[in-house]
């Protein structure tokens, strides 16, 4: 028992990292059997494979661990567990032994009857009688750990001498040298270059030209033999996905089969509905990668009309904003009610590989999403992508009116209503009102009221209720859907699309590849065979960045764009500036959001004629809401009232000197400790306004008496009404000073304080707890200045508001929208303000008319 107690006592390790080794983990020595002492150490069961990956994974002896034995046990037993119980029990063995097919060396019998062969089992430079070997155990009273015993972490032999690897100098110039098989990437290239249609021989010919380069074989992976590719392209010319007549037979025999793609998986039952949720490795491995402070989005309605059972992807964006699928869910529907299962079991899975991962914000496409369940899981904002209406009416628009100037019309109606209902000027009525207008196209009216009447009130609710995403995540999940289109979508038998099996086959096979490929840098190798589906590249919203300013011209109401092509042929843009134009190309005429059309938003934007997008309103008045009311533990207020302590303690050392001057009578006396007992109540529960309510009122009182007041504390208060107060306004407007030049000397040198300190946090002021529980209020009494310090609060706090001021100026902008930020983590307010301080510094001004914003 003790030993059993010595472990359950050990800490769960997990490594953050996507794959991880011996060296990353801490061992621990407990006793074992025969009195041996065991290193073992524990992790969570889940990640087992990804240690032993890690440990394959190693650079000084590279090779790979295969199972050599297991036993399982049911969960549940009719008889009492035993601490020591053990669930399951694997043993993981260095795949160049535990045999020695080595000249001399010692082979186990696979049987009792053993008959000698004339050929060996194995080559002799694969079995070379490593003792390397490990055992992993999934103990019943801890099925979620994984006890891990590693007591012959050497690659040696019997003998203590290495046997592979480039330490064992006999396996010089065989492949012993190397691991024994192909690394996890290669093999997910060939099959992926295998699914999209390239040939074998192409694959070794690109493969053997690399390893030229390159000088000879220098890996495992260099030694790519052309057997195994072959084998590998008469598996998939083989395999078909119609394991059953039945549909949902062969489904579950599919998932049986991939149980390491499935994440979530339940039948259909008299409650819940059938739901299936694929996520390979690698996809996992990108949103742990991208999703990571950043993004994800839904597409959740692909195939509804095609397809037996729609297909809802979640997407992540990587460093060129493109839409990389991390999951695919199938299911007949996808109610607001059935979401939180399969979000459970996804945010499970990855934080059980890195548990530092969060996400930044989520992206929803339908207004009756499970807000509420996706904020609770993920711990994050929610956005709203208006992409998919949009590009349903521009489609529209274009089949049923024939006139240019008749589109651009009807879709200058359409932004104006949703542009008003998301600055919360208009509702569900102002549709109807748009409706009526446009009476002289009852083709269009009549498509509208059939189709989006019923729909137009969920949606208002969502779009005054989220934030709008930009326009750059619009247009990604625009192009992610085309190729999801063009690569699934694709059969030259439409009867397929009914059956489950063929499309969850497609999606982790062909589909999967494609996307696997987006991400490869060496597939413009292969450029040569691409087909349709292989569209990638940057998204329309990336490409309008590489068009020069020179090749835009806006006369009228219309734009023209040069071909970036032929340089022959302009593209005309109506309504420039909107995201509901209009253009003649051919990506927009199939209702999709253009470069053209993008690069004519950015030039209006720079110039000023258009108005900012309604994102970036609702991103400035949610930041300016959190500046003006922010929460009671912000870091916003924690830096206001340091930075109010920091300015009081270097008030009091300037007048130091004229203290002892000083005579108090005992009325400002009582004053001041009324003035100290409300400071501490105010700053305590966090009301900042009747916190300057009361210290004005108090200050006026104090005023008041100042006659009774003896000579030499009239020449302290002197100084401080007018020092302290100059020193306050030149700490929070920085150059900015009424009346000011730039060659007078600012006296915030003499207080060593940074004027972009309303912005950026300084590492050593006390946050609200630190400065209420240390009664630092109550320092240095025997200031009289105590009112005039105080009051510097407010003024400096007002100024980290107007902080708006210069986030409404023009020059803000002329910069490309940006997704709102977490408005609920403080940390993202204080990086935005400190990138607002970066981009002008002086820009903060006491003077001038406030700022009006759109409601």
């Amino acid at each position: 028992m003790a030993r059993w107690d010595e472990i359950f006592s050990l800490p769960v390790q997990n490594p953050p990292t996507l794959e991880f080794s011996s060296a990353d983990l801490v061992w621990s020595k407990v006793e074992g059997w025969r009195d041996n002492m065991d290193r073992v150490a524990v992790i969570p069961f889940a990640r087992v494979g990804d240690f032993v990956r890690g440990e394959s994974s190693n650079k000084e002896c590279p090779t790979r661990f295969h199972v050599e034995a297991r036993r399982r046990r049911a969960l549940k037993a009719p008889f009492k567990a035993k601490v020591d119980g053990v669930l399951e029990y694997i043993l993981y063995w260095c795949s160049f032994g535990p045999d020695d097919h080595r000249k001399g060396g010692v082979r186990r019998p696979s049987r009792s009857t053993y008959v000698p062969k004339k050929k060996n089992a194995g080559r002799p430079n694969t079995k070379r009688g490593c003792t390397c070997h490990f055992i992993v155990k999934r103990l019943i009273a801890e099925p979620s750990i994984a006890l891990i015993i590693y007591n012959e972490d050497k690659h040696v032999d019997k003998k203590g001498l290495p046997c592979h690897g480039p330490q064992d100098k006999k396996a010089e110039g065989t492949r012993a040298m190397f691991a024994p098989y192909i690394s996890e990437d290669l093999r997910l290239r060939i099959l992926s270059l295998l699914y999209v249609g390239v040939s074998v021989e192409t694959i070794m010919q690109r493969h053997n030209e690399t390893v030229e380069k390159q000088g000879g074989p220098c890996n495992r992976d260099d030694l790519l033999t052309h057997r195994y590719v072959r084998i590998q392209e008469r598996s998939i010319r083989r395999s078909t996905h119609e394991l059953d007549e039945d549909d949902a037979v062969s489904l579950s025999i599919w998932v049986e089969g991939h149980r390491s793609n499935v994440f979530f998986y339940e039948d259909f039952t008299d409650t819940d509905t059938f739901t299936l949720g694929i996520q390979t490795e690698w996809q996992l491995q990108q949103m742990i990668r991208f999703g990571n402070r950043g993004l994800l989005a839904s597409d959740s309605r692909f195939g509804t009309n095609k397809l037996k059972y729609p297909v809802h992807s979640l997407v992540a964006f990587n460093s060129d904003y493109n839409a990389i699928p991390v999951a695919w869910i199938v299911s007949p529907r996808f109610a607001s009610g059935d979401a939180h299962r399969w979000m459970r079991a996804l945010h499970s899975r990855v934080q059980t590989k890195d548990p530092s991962w969060k996400l930044a914000g989520f992206v929803v496409d339908d207004p009756l999403a499970d807000v509420q369940t996706i904020r609770e899981i993920f711990q994050c904002s929610v956005l709203l992508s208006f992409w998919r209406v949009r590009h349903a009416w521009h489609k529209n628009i274009l089949k049923k009116c024939v006139e240019n100037e008749k589109r651009a019309e009807i879709l200058r109606q359409l932004e104006k209503t949703v542009d008003g209902v998301c600055r919360g000027d208009e509702n569900v009525d102002s549709f109807e009102l748009m409706i009526k207008d446009q009476a002289d196209d009852p083709e269009f009216v009549d498509y509208f009221k059939a189709t989006w009447c019923s729909r137009l009130g969920m949606w208002t609710t969502a779009l005054t209720s989220l934030p709008l995403a930009s326009l750059e995540t619009c247009a990604a999940m625009e192009f992610y859907h085309s190729q999801l289109k063009l690569r699934l979508l694709n059969e030259k038998d439409s009867a397929v699309y009914q059956r489950t099996d063929w499309l969850v086959d497609k999606l982790g096979t062909k589909v999967h590849s494609y996307f696997w490929l987006d991400e490869y840098p060496e597939k413009n190798n292969f450029c040569r065979y691409w087909k349709d589906e292989w569209m990638s590249g940057l998204t329309y919203w990336r490409r309008a960045l590489g068009i020069p300013d020179s090749d835009v011209i806006i006369e009228g109401g219309i734009a023209k764009v040069t071909n970036q092509i032929t340089r022959d042929r302009k593209f005309v843009v109506w309504n420039p500036g909107s995201q509901f134009g209009i253009c003649d190309c051919q990506w927009a005429e199939m209702g999709n959001l253009c470069e053209h059309m993008c690069k004519v938003i950015n030039i209006c934007r720079k110039k000023g004629t258009t108005r900012p997008s309604v994102s970036l309103l609702q991103y400035q008045k949610t930041l300016i809401d959190m500046l003006h009311r922010p929460p009671h533990d912000s870091l916003i207020r924690d830096h206001a009232v340091s930075f109010a302590m920091s300015v009081q303690k270097q008030l009091n050392a300037l007048i130091s000197m004229g203290s002892d001057l000083e005579l108090r009578g005992p009325f400002q006396d009582r004053v001041i400790k009324t003035l100290e007992n409300q400071i501490d109540r105010e700053v305590s529960t966090g009301d900042t306004e009747s916190f300057r309510d009361n210290v004005l009122r108090n200050k006026s009182k104090l005023n008041q008496n100042e006659s009774e007041c003896a000579s030499g504390q009239e020449a302290s208060n002197n100084i401080t009404d007018n020092s302290s107060s100059e020193l306050v306004d030149l700490t929070v407007t920085g150059n900015c000073v009424d009346g000011a030049t730039a060659g007078e000397e600012c006296p915030c040198t003499q207080m060593d304080i940074d004027t972009t300190s309303i912005c950026i946090l300084p590492p050593r002021l006390s946050s609200v707890e630190e400065v209420v529980g240390g009664n630092s209020l109550l320092q240095n009494k025997n200031a009289v200045q105590i009112d005039m310090e105080y009051d510097s609060l407010p003024s400096s706090y007002n100024a980290v508001c107007n902080l708006n001021k210069f986030v409404d100026n023009q020059h803000h902008h002329d910069e490309i929208e940006v997704d709102p930020s977490l408005m609920n983590d403080p940390v993202m307010a204080s990086d935005f303000a400190v990138q607002c301080m970066m981009k002008s510094q002086n820009g903060i001004h006491n003077d001038g008319p406030e700022p009006t914003i759109a409601s």
